[in-house]
């Protein structure tokens, strides 16, 4: 299928350049055949022929590049990027590139624009020399790059390049000390703090996951990987404190944690702790997995009727299928029968419902799955995932 609209595209910008280039040089247009020359007519032909990449090619030739047709050029090169044709957007860019009566101002957004191909291209490596020449000489395009360099960085897993980069970039434009470059900074040290502790490297884990605190004091993950450190020596305690910053941080990730929260307060022999912790959480922070393991501390210091019947009356004020699939798993065990063969298809029911559905999803492009991610796969948003609330979720 022909796509129209470059096509229209592409003969306007062959006519326009012809145009404004005849005014520049105040001739005067006295046989068409002269001024316009052979690959303009080729372009012409092989639009009219649905001829897309040689249309491409003739327009490259025939249109003069200067200030007044730059924007013509990066506009086609840019829809051409859009669409998926890299290789032409490339050749457009290049071609601009190559041209000494640009500005260097308009040498830079061309330089820009051929980075983008690269990225889009994968050839990320080229595109990072390009935009480390625009960082250096300090160009009006410094925070673009700086914004390519941290997510080529992020891709190549350079995690102390990407801090290096995110520092850099303009506090004019995203707020000193906070938004998106603190968030971003805060995740590349809590992945080098993951990378130390995989090699045994408890201080060089520590001073990553404090300066991870430094650039995000909201950081869940840094808090959770804090805890994970102190519990693995022993700092039960320890642990606990930075553990139980979580709820302030983000309410909606502490259920994340409370895993780890509750093999701490048993190591250290404290179950009415846990009882009484679990008892505020609930209270201000009501969730199913909240309701599930308060039931389990009622078992464990009661019995399974009483557990069950703290599920039922917390089911009644905040219905889940978590919490059903929970207390139709207690009932079965002290029933028999005919009751616990129905027990049992329900039980089977209500986990095909849970397995079907996704537990997590980004808040910003939609994207679901089954476990948290920190970095959205679909939009590539740090932070931006977090558990579905509601009857098919917490």
């Amino acid at each position: 299928m022909v796509d129209i609209g470059l096509f229209g595209l592409i003969l306007v910008a062959i006519a326009a350049g012809f145009f404004l280039g005849w005014r520049q040089r105040g001739r005067r247009l006295q046989q068409d055949s002269h001024h316009f020359g052979p690959s303009y007519f080729k372009g012409l032909s092989y639009l009219l022929n649905e001829q897309a990449d040689s249309a491409v090619d003739a327009f490259v030739e025939s249109l003069e590049v200067n200030s007044d047709t730059l924007e013509t050029h990066l506009a086609l090169g840019n829809l051409l990027r859009r669409k998926g044709e890299i290789a032409k957007a490339t050749k457009i860019h290049q071609n601009l590139l190559a041209r000494p009566s640009l500005t260097t101002p308009q040498l830079h957004e061309a330089q820009l624009e051929l980075a983008r191909d690269f990225v889009h291209a994968g050839l990320l490596d080229r595109a990072e020399g390009l935009l480390k020449e625009l960082v250096d000489v300090n160009s009006q395009y410094k925070v673009e790059a700086l914004g390519h360099l941290v997510e080529i960085f992020q891709d190549e897993r350079e995690w102390e390049n990407a801090i290096e980069a995110a520092n850099q970039l303009s506090h004019r434009r995203f707020g000193r000390g906070s938004g998106e470059p603190a968030v971003a900074r805060a995740h590349f040290s809590c992945e080098l703090a993951e990378d130390a502790m995989e090699r045994n490297d408890v201080l060089g884990a520590r001073r990553h996951l404090h300066k991870a605190l430094g650039f995000d004091r909201q950081s869940v993950r840094a808090s959770l990987l804090l805890g994970e450190l102190e519990s693995r020596l022993g700092n039960d305690r320890e642990a606990l404190k930075v553990l139980q910053r979580i709820p302030h941080q983000d309410p909606e990730l502490l259920v994340e944690g409370l895993d780890l929260v509750c093999t701490c307060y048993e190591r250290l022999g404290d179950h009415r702790g846990l009882q009484r912790y679990l008892q505020e959480l609930l209270a201000q922070y009501p969730s199913s997995s909240l309701v599930i393991k308060m039931a389990e501390q009622i078992r464990w210091a009661q019995d399974d009727y009483a557990a069950a019947d703290f599920l039922g009356d917390q089911l009644r004020q905040r219905p889940t299928i978590k919490m059903l699939s929970r207390l139709v798993e207690l009932h079965l065990l002290h029933s028999e029968g005919r009751a616990r063969e129905n027990l049992q298809l329900l039980k089977q029911l209500v986990d095909q419902v849970l397995e079907a559905k996704p537990s997590h999803h980004c808040r910003k492009c939609g994207f679901t799955g089954n476990q948290l991610h920190w970095l959205c796969p679909g939009c590539k948003t740090w932070g931006s995932i977090k558990a579905i609330t509601g009857v098919e979720g917490e």
